[in-house]
This record gives C-alpha cells, structure tokens and sequence, in this order.
C-alpha cells in the first residue's frame, strides 16, 4: 500500500513537473495537480529592457534597406525615450537575447503592411515583415506594451509614462487587414510616415512618364503623330510647354493607336523595372482634352465631362499590360473633367482617385453631390482612391471640419476606398489632432473616432487641460463648417479644391470667436500638469500666438463677411492694426524662429519652396495686408477721427517708413491724380493697354458693355489659351513709390483658373524687376478689387501693371474696370522694391 501511494505521488509530481507545474507539492499530490489543472501555466515573456538597461540585441540584416535602418533607429530612440536604455544593433550574431529581423519583398501593395511577430525559441524575437511594416511592428510594441503613443509630430509628441522594465509576452503577434492598404501617403513625406503612413502606389499627372516618356520623345520632338490631340482646330505635334510636358495637353484617347503606343511603353517600363507593384496614369494637368471627332463622339460632345474617352484609353491599355502582369496596380485620375464616372466598368487593376477637399461637403448640396459621385464610382470600379486637399497651412487659421472629413472618408472606405493621397504640406501641432485622427483612420476605418479624439486631448495636455484642448479646437470646427460659409473664400468649393492662399477664409470670424481661442489656450497652459503635457501645452500656445498675430495682421474680426468695411469705427481698427504692424511682425518672427529649432520640423519650417508658397508659418511677411488695411481705412478720410489717425501715422517715427508714406497719401486720396485716366474702358483701348505680344494667342483684348463696376464699359479678356497677360504702361519717376488698384469680375467660378498680379518698374521698356506672385482666385459673380504697390529704381521710368491670367479654360471671359495708378511719394532708393497688396476690398 505504500508502495502504491508512492508511486502515485511520483507519478503526479513527474507529471505537473513536465506540464509546468508552478510549485508541486510531494505532500499533497492530488491537491497540487488539482490546483494546476485550475491556474495555467505562466506565460512565457521577452525581456527588451530590465531596470532600465537593454536585456538584448537586434541584428541588422547585412543587406537592410534604407527604410529598415530607419525603422530601426526610429524603433530605438523611441525605446530610449521611455525606459533610457540603448539597443545595441549589430550585424553578427551574439549571445544572449536577440531580435532577428526577416524582410521580404513586396509581392502585393494590398500586403505590403502584413507583419509577423514571433518567438521561435527563448532568446529570440522574430519580427518577419516588408521594409515598411517591421516599422509597423515595432510601433506595435510601442503601443502596446509600452503603452505609449505619438499625439504630435513635434520632437515632444511622444506621450508615454517612464518605465525601468519592459517585458513582452512571447506569443504570435499577427498585423494585417489594414483599411486602406494600398497606399496611405501626404505629397511629403512628413513626420507621420513613421507612424501609420506609407506609398504604395504613385498617384500624378504621370502619362509622360512611362506611358508616354517624355525623355524619350522630347529630346528630339519625335513625338508620335497618333498620340497627339487636336485643340482649337490644330493637330499638335509636341507639347505646348515642352520644359512641362505633363500640361495644357492631353492625348488623343479616342485612338486605338494611343492605347496601343502606351501599352508598348509600359511593357518595355515594367520589363526594365522587376518588382514594380503599382503605377500611375493620371491625366495630364490644366485640360487640353482632344477636340477631333472621335473623342468628342465618345465623349457625346460634353465638352465638361471627357471620361468616356478617357477610361476607354485606360481599358484598352490595362487589357493588354495586365495580361503579363496581373498584380500591376494603375492609379487614374477622377479629377475635374474625368470627375463623373464612365458609362462602363473598369479595369479591375484601376485604382481610381477621385479628387476631393472635404471642406466642401459643409455645404449639403455638395456633401449629396459628393457621395452620389463616390457610389456610382464604386460600382464602376474595383478600387477608389482620394486625393484629399487638406492643407492646413496656408490657411491662416486652424482648418478643422473633422465630422465631414472622417465621416466621408469612412463613406468612401464604405465604398471600395483603398488608397489616400493627401495634399498638405507643413503638418505640425497647429491642427491638433487632424493628422493624427487622419492617421488612425486610415490604419483601421471601424474604429470609434470620437473615443480616439477624447483620448487624444487627454494623452496631449492631461486630463485637467483636455476639456479645454478640445473647446480650442472645436472655435476652429465650428467656423470652418459655418461662419465660414458666407466667405468669398466658400464660393470656390464647387471647384476642384477650394482656394488655399484666399485670405477672404477668415472674414466672417468675430472678434469673440478669437477671444474665446485665446482664453481656452490659457487655461491649457495653466493647467497642463505633467512635464511632457507642459511641453505640448507650451508649444500649441506658441502656435496659437502665432496665429493670433497672423490673423491681426490680416484684420480678422474687424471686415464683413465680404470684406468690405461700413463705419469709421472699422477703419480706426484697420489703422490700429497698421500701427502695431511692425510690433506683430517682430514677434511673428520670433515665435518662428522658436519653432524651426524643433528637430523633426526644421526641414519644413526652413524649406525655401514651402516659404515661398506660405506652406510654412515660418518667413511670412503681411505688409501686402497692412497696406490694404490702410486703403479700405482711407475711404472715411473725411471721418475727423479717420483723417486724423492717418495724419498721425504718416508723422510718426516708430512707424515703418512705408507705412508712414501711404498713410500721408491715403490721407489725401481724393486730391491724388489718376495716372491712368483711360483705365475706366469708357475711351476704348488707348496706348499702353494690350495684351503681352508673345501672349495674344491665349487672350483677345476688347471693351465690353456687358459687366461693368462702374460708368458703361469695361476691358474684356476673352481667353483661348492657357495662360494670358493683360498689361498697361505708366509713366514714373525714380525712386517713387506707386499704388495701382483694379476692379475684377468673372460671371462664374473658374475650375482652375487664377490670377497673378504685379507692378513692376521698368527702365526703356524692360523689366527691373521680379518676385514670386501669389495666385489670386476670382470667386464669381462679384467685383472685386486687387491693389499693388512698388517702388522704382533710381533710374526707372515707367512702371507696368501686369494681370496675369492663368488656367483659364477657352471660351472664359474676365472684366477688368476702373484701373488706376496713384503716386504715393518720393521714398529712400535703398527702400525701393515691389510689394502686392491683394485681396477682396471695399468697392
């Protein structure tokens, strides 16, 4: 009997040791295996960190690509961020823990985010994935088990609690299913690729490329015959612009023979390129749509709507190139005249981008028009894109309309939506959670948003400041779906994308909407707790002053919706704006210099292209803004209060001596002479007026009777072309400062078409001048007035207004009205230059 009891206790106490047993007890046998069969055994873990030192290795393939070596050191500054231990990465083998990386190629853009995390013994972590996705794991164990996320893009938008251990249970981790998986990408490539973010597929006016390769017939203009369009009566044989060969033309896509000719290409492309997974045969830009019978047959002569001719193209082409290659991706462009899907369904290789800013879709109409547009897409076609206009920047605001933004890009994923493009540039902390909730969206389109937007003010500035984050916030998604639809700005929303350099946005915001910002941005900072919530809290607050300097210099809250003003009172508050320019600025500057030292933005904020275009809030000037300020301010000059601020800053020493000279001339704007007597059209086209000689074939010049802003005729550009240039001569002297004004109309919103306008002096005729012009839109079915101001060289003699209208379509006409030229004042030659003053002012 005791032998048998022995036995059995050495049978159970063998077996709850080989089943992991945590503690068999010799005791009492049948208790222990009872006990176990109740509690599973522990789990085995991966330690990365213990006590804040690395407790193993990553091995770094010997053949990494560029992409790996940065996920990698992405993955281990973050990992020192948090637990201030340092990964050693090697390329050999060593001892101890490792983590192993296995890359593979992409076989599909539809799994190029699919990773694998696995543990296949006790000292080795295993992470299988493509270049981009073992940034994906990596941001996996970030999240989840570091409990830590990226809220900004700033060097301080890492929100995590410091940990001395980090231990990872060492079971299969599986990432696949993401929502948009074909491509998830802004046109640069900002700090959030490194989060969610990545191109899989190219999307742009790419037919020269490979389809059509520039480089291949452009050299010699050997252009082939078949491929050419017909505009305007004319069988091309080149491009219009050849240093743009990708504008302003578009083939014939009626053609057989095009379809053929690109196909050819795109073969010999592929067959030279192995491995390509995705391309692009996206429109060329600007028009110029085939006008020969076919096409226009095809097209059953709407002139507006050329998809017919167009998908047929791509149909043709796709049937033959996906034959040799069927997993080949092609992105094609639903985009202004391509907008309306086709009468027949496409290939199922196309990815189709319709093009879209959501900001539109506050307008209800264009919200119905909109999602009619995206399900009858989605019954034509496998697979939708977007190609999303969400610039923040150069908006001089925050814009925010996240409940259509989010809700229509679930709706498009709803409907076969695989693929984002989204153009914006500088993508910082000045719109929130935008671009994060952007990012999560993209990565899984079920999650609840709005749990994800309330966790995101806590996780930025702690749970004490978020209510107030989240007010902030909502000022800004409040105006940018309401006030703001009784802007000029609001009328481009039928367009393509809605004008992003239109100042006339932030007419309709009321000085209590910027008090209210300002006040919800205080107690942010007062009561953000954390060192890291301070951080953040500090930072939006100085991109809030940013913005509140910018838009006091822009005059907000003081112009009607339309930007007109009515009383002395608004113009006594343009001119205090004028007097404290100089005050706003400096400041402006310097918050922009505190900004560009931040590491991860610095290339945005410092780049010369982004400068130029206002895509970054650093290198701004507004003195364009500050003279119009003092323009709309002098028509109550007879106003005593009016007439004598003006006089006091023309005397004042502290004011900047251009703002002093026009304030003196603004003082006396109805004693000023007009040097352009015959700018009001009423004595016909006189000397010096005429369209640019090299120009004539994109416009014609002549008076009209059928718009006018004032007396019973106006100047008349009838466009044919793509671009056109309407310039008018004065006399000047040295060293003089000159304003020129005009008055604008178009019947209807132009798709594409803008102005750019400048006043240049000159010396025998020719130019002394240059700068980069904003593009101007003109919203439709209003006059609107633009100004310029310059000052001329020491030996100038004349001065030129030049109107410059471009990507207007054949047929448009634009009235131009009540020119005229004003002598400011004799000013410093060391002062002299050229600065535009433009914009929707008073009539």
């Amino acid at each position: 009997m005791f032998m048998n009891q022995a036995l059995f206790a050495s049978a159970v106490l063998l077996t709850s040791i080989l089943a992991g047993c945590c503690c068999p007890s010799r005791e009492n046998p049948e208790k222990c295996a009872s006990s176990c069969v109740e509690k599973p055994a522990v789990e085995r873990v991966f330690t990365l960190v213990q006590e804040n030192r690395a407790s193993c290795s990553l091995i770094l393939p010997a053949d990494a690509s560029p992409a790996a070596v940065k996920a990698v050191s992405n993955f281990g500054k973050t990992l020192k961020t948090i637990t201030g231990a340092d990964l050693p990465v090697v390329r050999d083998e060593v001892p101890g823990n490792r983590i192993v990386l296995e890359i593979r190629p992409v076989k599909s853009l539809k799994t190029a985010d699919d990773f694998v995390i696995t543990f296949p013994d006790e000292r080795t972590m295993k992470i299988e994935g493509t270049e981009s996705s073992i940034q994906w794991a990596f941001n996996h164990i970030i999240r989840e088990f570091a409990h830590a996320e990226w809220v900004l893009p700033e060097e301080c938008g890492l929100s995590y609690t410091p940990m001395k251990d980090l231990v990872i249970p060492a079971r299969t981790i599986e990432g696949k299913d993401v929502s948009w998986n074909i491509s998830r990408v802004h046109d640069i490539r900002t700090i959030w690729h490194l989060q969610n973010m990545r191109q899989g597929i190219r999307i742009g006016h790419d037919l020269t490329k490979h389809a059509f390769p520039g480089e291949k017939y452009g050299k010699d203009n050997s252009w082939p015959k078949a491929i050419m369009p017909v505009l305007r009566g004319e069988k091309l044989t080149a491009p219009p612009d050849p240093k743009q060969p990708n504008v302003h033309w578009q083939p014939c896509y009626s053609n057989p023979e095009t379809a053929r000719i690109a196909a050819e290409n795109l073969l010999e492309y592929l067959e030279k390129n192995p491995g390509t997974q995705g391309l692009s045969l996206g429109t060329n830009d600007n028009n110029g749509f085939c006008e020969c019978a076919e096409c226009l047959k095809l097209d059953k002569n709407r002139r507006s709507n050329r998809s017919e001719s167009y998908f047929t193209f791509i149909n043709r082409v796709l049937d033959v190139v996906c034959k040799k290659y069927p997993d080949l991706l092609v992105s094609v462009f639903a985009y202004t005249y391509t907008y309306p899907p086709p009468s027949f369904k496409l290939h199922p290789n196309a990815v189709v981008f319709l093009t879209i800013d959501f900001n539109s879709c506050a307008d209800p109409k264009l919200l119905a028009r909109h999602k009619q547009v995206i399900a009858e897409w989605s019954e034509k076609a496998s697979l939708l894109g977007v190609w999303d206009y969400s610039w923040g920047y150069p908006y001089p605001a925050p814009r925010m309309y996240a409940p259509y933004h989010l809700d229509m890009l679930k709706y498009m994923f709803e409907h076969k939506a695989r693929a984002y493009y989204g153009e914006s540039w500088t993508c910082d902390a000045h719109e929130g959670p935008k671009h994060y909730l952007l990012s999560k969206l993209l990565w899984d389109s079920n999650q609840d948003m709005k749990k994800l937007e309330e966790e995101w003010y806590v996780r930025c500035v702690g749970e004490k400041a978020a209510p107030y984050l989240k007010a902030y916030y909502k000022i800004w998604n409040d105006y940018f779906t309401g006030p703001v639809m009784k802007t000029p700005w609001f009328r481009s929303a039928p367009a393509v994308y809605m004008t992003y350099k239109d100042v006339s946005c932030i007419y309709a915001l009321r000085e209590e909407e910027i008090q209210a910002a300002d006040e919800a941005m205080k107690m942010v900072v007062e009561l953000a707790e954390t060192e890291q919530e301070k951080q953040r809290a500090e930072l939006l607050m100085r991109l809030w002053r940013q913005t509140f300097l910018r838009l006091r210099m822009l005059g907000a809250g003081v112009y009607d919706d339309q930007g007109f003003i009515h009383t002395p009172r608004q113009a006594l508050q343009l001119l205090q704006c004028a007097a404290r320019a100089k005050e706003y600025q400096t400041e402006y500057d310097r918050i922009g210099a505190a900004l560009s030292r931040d590491r991860n933005l610095k290339p945005y904020y410092l780049s010369k292209p982004y400068i130029a275009e206002g895509a970054s809030p650093v290198g701004q000037k507004y003195d364009d803004a500050v003279i119009s300020h003092i323009l709309a301010a002098a028509a109550f000059s007879s106003d005593p209060d009016v007439e004598k601020e003006l006089k006091r800053l023309s005397s004042d020493p502290a004011v900047p001596d251009m703002i002093r000279q026009f304030c003196h001339a603004m003082g006396a704007l109805d004693h000023l002479e007009n040097l352009l007597p015959a700018g009001n059209a009423e004595q016909g086209i006189t000397e010096g007026y005429e369209i640019h000689p090299q120009l004539r074939w994109g416009g014609t010049l002549s008076v009209s009777e059928k718009n006018t802003s004032e007396g019973k005729k106006s100047f008349m550009v009838s466009i044919s072309g793509h671009d056109t240039l309407f310039w008018i001569l004065g006399k000047a002297k040295p060293g003089t400062m000159y304003l020129a004004t005009f008055k604008a109309f178009i019947p209807q919103l132009s798709p594409e078409g803008y102005l750019n306008v400048a006043l240049y002096a000159e010396k025998n005729g020719i130019n002394q001048q240059w700068r980069n012009l904003p593009q101007l839109k003109l919203s439709g079915g209003i006059w609107q007035t633009f100004s310029v101001i310059t000052t001329t060289k020491a030996d100038s003699d004349s001065v030129r207004l030049r109107i410059y209208m471009k990507e207007f379509e054949p047929g448009e006409e634009i009235f131009i009205d009540d020119i005229r030229l004003i002598e400011i004042g004799r000013i410093g030659v060391e002062n002299a230059g050229n600065v535009p003053v433009t914009g929707i002012r008073p009539r």
